[in-house]
C-alpha cells in the first residue's frame, strides 16, 4: 500500500494537485506579506492559501524557511488575549538560524535569493520592519511571507524557490531523522519503498486523518518496532522508508481521504468514532491513458464522472441516486473496453483500495486490494450481477451496494466486510456467514411485513442469490420470478407466496398480519408437515373468494412441486435459502401488478 500511496503521490504533485514534498497547505492563510527592497520595507495584510514547509512542529520550537508564524518571522509577541508570547525571542533566533544555515549551504547557488535574504537579514537587524506603521496589528500566529520587489525575483514568495525547497527537504529530512532531539543520528540504507540509498525517517512529520489526525506508522512502543533491538528502541530506531516517500505517501493519504469521490464509509460507530466498528475504504484507478467504453472515451480516474465507489458506501451516504448509479457502472462494465493507446493494455491499468479503521490513536489496515483493470472489471461486474434484485415491489431489479448487504444482517462481523470486499473486486466466494445470516434473518415477521424494513428484505434476497448461484450461469435467471427454476425448495417458497395472496385477497388486503406471520419460519424448514394445514385452510376459505388467476397459479406451482417429487419433509440451510428466494420473487411479482399499500408491509 505504502509503494502504491507514494505513486499516487508523485503523479498528483506531477500534475499540480499535491504541493511538493515537505510542503502542506494550511488551514490558516498567510495573513501578512513583507514586500523587499535593498532599503526599505512593506508589510501588506493578505489571505493566501499557499502551500508551506511543513515540519510538523507542536509544542518544540522549530523554525520554518521563509514562511512562517510572525513569532518565529518577524519576533512578534501579540497574541490575542492581550498577553505576549514567552517565547517569541526563542523562535525569532531560530528563525534566524535558519536563514544563516541556509545561506551558507552549497546548494544555494542562486545570487538573486542570496540577494533578497540579505535584504531580508537587514530589515530585520535595523528595525525597518518594527517602523511599518502596521506592525502593531500583527499577531505572533499569523503567518508571514516575504516577496522581494526587485530583480528577477520581483513578485515572488522566497520560500518557493527552487533551492529554498531543496534545502527545506534536506532540513525537514535531518529533523525526522531517528533518535531523541539532541541525539538525532542519520542512518542512510535502502528504502523499502522507493529502494534508493536514503537517509531513513524515524518518523513520518505529516499526519493523516480519518475521523482524527493520526501517524500513518506505528512506532512509539518497543513492541512495534522493526530494524533494530534493545531497550528503549522506538525511540532511536528508523521505519525503514526516507523521508520523501513518508511524505509523498501521507499527503496521498489525505488526498484520498479527504475527496468524496475516493472515499467511503462502509460500516460506521455513530456513538465513537475511535472504534474498529468503523471501517472506511479509500480507492483509485491507475489509468495512464482514457479508454474507449463501447462508442464513448472514458478517463477512468475522473470520479467526478464514475462513480466507482457506488458499489461500496452505506445507505444513504449519497442520497437517493446512489442505486441508480450502481446500475450505470453495472452498465458500464458489460462494454467492450479497451485503451486509447494502442501501446497499453488493460493490464497497464490498476484499481486499489484499502479498507481503514481509526484505532486508540492509530489507523489500522484491514484490508488491502490491488487488481488490474482486467480483473477489476471482470470481477465487480460478476458481484453486481449476483446482487442484482428486483426491489419487494417488484419494480426495476437494481445490484446492491457492500455496505448496504452487510448492514442489512447488522454488520457486526467485519470478516463479513472482508469477504463481500473479496467476492467484489477478487473474485472469491462469498462468505457462507452472510447468506445463512440472511436466512435467519428472514424468519423475522417485521422484516417480511413493515415497510420501513423493505431496504433490509431487498438486501438479504440479494444475499440469497449471491450466496447460492455466485459465478454460475443460473445467476441471470435469479434476478426476479423464474418459473423455470423447479427446485423443490425454490417452489415450496412461491406456493407460501401464492396462499398469502390468497388470503390478502380475500381480505380485499384489509389485513394486518398474515398466514406468513406464523407459519414462514415452520414452512420454510418442514414443508410436509406445514402446508397440509396451509392448502386446506386457503381450499376453503381464500381460494373461492378470489378470482381464476391466483387459483390457476396454484394448481401450476403444485403440479410443478408433484413433478419434482413433492414436499421436503425438511430443507437444509441452502434450501431455505432457495425457500426465501422463491417466496421473495413469487411475492414481489404480485405485488408488481399493484399499488404499494401500508397494510401489505416489506
Amino acid at each position: 500500500m505504502f509503494r502504491e500511496l507514494v505513486e499516487l503521490g508523485r503523479e498528483l504533485e506531477g500534475k499540480g494537485r499535491l504541493p511538493p514534498p515537505g510542503f502542506y497547505l494550511y488551514g490558516e492563510p498567510i495573513k501578512w506579506v513583507l514586500h523587499l527592497w535593498p532599503d526599505r520595507v512593506y508589510l501588506e495584510a493578505a489571505e493566501l492559501a499557499l502551500p508551506r514547509p511543513f515540519s510538523g512542529r507542536a509544542s518544540s520550537v522549530e523554525a520554518h524557511l521563509l514562511a512562517d508564524e510572525a513569532g518565529y518571522a518577524l519576533g512578534v509577541d501579540k497574541v490575542k488575549a492581550g498577553t505576549a508570547d514567552r517565547r517569541s525571542p526563542e523562535k525569532h533566533k531560530a528563525f534566524r538560524t535558519l536563514l544563516k544555515e541556509f545561506v551558507a549551504w552549497s546548494g544555494l547557488k542562486a545570487v538573486e535569493l542570496r540577494e533578497a535574504i540579505g535584504w531580508l537579514e537587514t530589515a530585520l537587524d535595523s528595525g525597518r520592519v518594527r517602523q511599518d506603521p502596521r506592525f502593531g496589528e500583527i499577531l505572533s500566529k499569523d503567518w508571514v511571507s516575504f516577496v522581494a520587489e526587485v530583480g528577477p525575483l520581483k513578485g515572488h514568495h522566497l520560500f518557493e524557490h527552487p533551492e529554498a525547497q531543496a534545502f527545506w527537504i534536506e532540513e525537514i529530512q535531518a529533523r525526522s531523522a531517528p533518535g531523541e532531539q539532541a541525539k538525532k543520528k542519520q542512518v542512510v540504507a535502502g528504502c523499502a519503498v522507493c529502494g534508493d540509498e536514503r537517509a531513513l525517517a524515524g518518523k513520518i512529520p505529516l499526519k493523516v486523518k480519518l475521523f482524527k489526525t493520526n501517524p500513518l506508522h506505528s512506532l512509539n512502543q518497543d513492541a512495534f518496532t522493526s530494524f533494530r533491538g534493545g531497550s528503549d528502541t522506538s525511540k532511536k530506531t528508523h521505519i525503514g522508508i526516507c523521508y520523501q516517500c513518508g511524505d509523498s505517501a501521507s499527503r496521498a493519504f489525505n488526498f484520498l481521504s479527504n475527496s468524496e469521490q475516493h472515499r467511503r464509509n462502509i460500516m460506521r460507530d455513530k456513538e465513537k468514532q475511535d472504534s474498529l466498528i468503523n471501517q472506511i475504504a479509500l480507492f483509485w484507478l491507475k489509468a495512464p491513458a482514457p479508454v474507449l467504453a463501447g462508442e464513448a472515451i472514458l478517463d477512468l480516474s475522473d470520479l467526478n464522472t464514475i462513480d466507482w465507489g457506488a458499489a461500496l458506501q452505506e445507505i444513504g451516504e449519497r442520497g437517493p441516486s446512489a442505486e441508480a448509479t450502481l446500475s450505470q457502472v453495472l452498465e458500464l462494465l458489460k462494454l467492450p473496453w479497451s485503451p486509447t493507446d494502442s501501446t497499453l493494455t488493460l493490464d497497464d491499468y490498476g484499481f486499489y483500495l484499502g479498507v481503514l479503521s481509526p484505532n486508540k490513536g492509530r489507523i489500522a489496515l484491514r484490508e488491502w486490494i490491488d487488481v488490474s483493470l482486467t480483473e477489476f472489471k471482470r470481477h465487480l461486474r460478476t458481484y453486481l450481477e449476483a446482487t442484482l434484485m428486483v426491489s419487494p415491489w417488484g419494480d426495476a431489479p437494481r445490484p446492491l451496494s457492500i455496505s448496504t448487504l452487510v448492514q442489512a444482517v447488522d454488520g457486526g462481523n467485519p470478516n463479513h466486510t472482508r469477504g463481500l470486499l473479496r467476492t467484489a473486486y477478487m473474485g472469491h466466494r462469498p462468505p457462507n456467514g452472510l447468506w445463512v445470516s440472511a436466512v435467519n434473518r428472514l424468519r423475522n415477521p417485521n422484516i417480511l411485513q413493515t415497510p420501513k424494513e423493505a431496504w433490509r428484505l431487498h438486501a438479504l434476497a440479494a444475499l440469497l442469490k449471491l450466496g447460492l448461484f455466485f459465478g454460475k450461469e443460473e445467476v441471470q435467471g435469479m434476478t426476479e420470478l423464474n418459473p423455470h427454476h423447479e427446485t423443490k425448495a425454490y417452489l415450496c417458497g412461491r406456493l407460501l407466496a401464492v396462499l398469502e395472496e390468497a388470503q390478502l385477497r380475500a381480505s380485499n388486503f384489509k389485513l394486518n398480519k398474515t398466514l406468513v406471520d406464523r407459519f414462514y419460519g415452520a414452512a420454510s424448514t418442514a414443508p410436509a408437515t406445514t402446508f397440509g394445514a396451509l392448502i386446506r385452510m386457503a381450499t376453503t376459505a381464500h381460494l373461492p373468494e378470489i378470482g381464476k388467476k391466483v387459483n390457476v397459479l396454484m394448481e401450476e406451482v403444485m403440479a410443478s412441486l408433484d413433478r419434482s417429487g413433492g414436499f421436503p419433509r425438511s430443507l437444509t440451510l441452502a434450501e431455505q435459502a432457495e425457500f426465501g428466494l422463491g417466496f421473495y420473487h413469487q411475492r414481489a411479482k404480485f405485488r408488481a401488478g399493484r399499488g404499494k399499500t401500508k397494510t401489505e408491509g416489506g
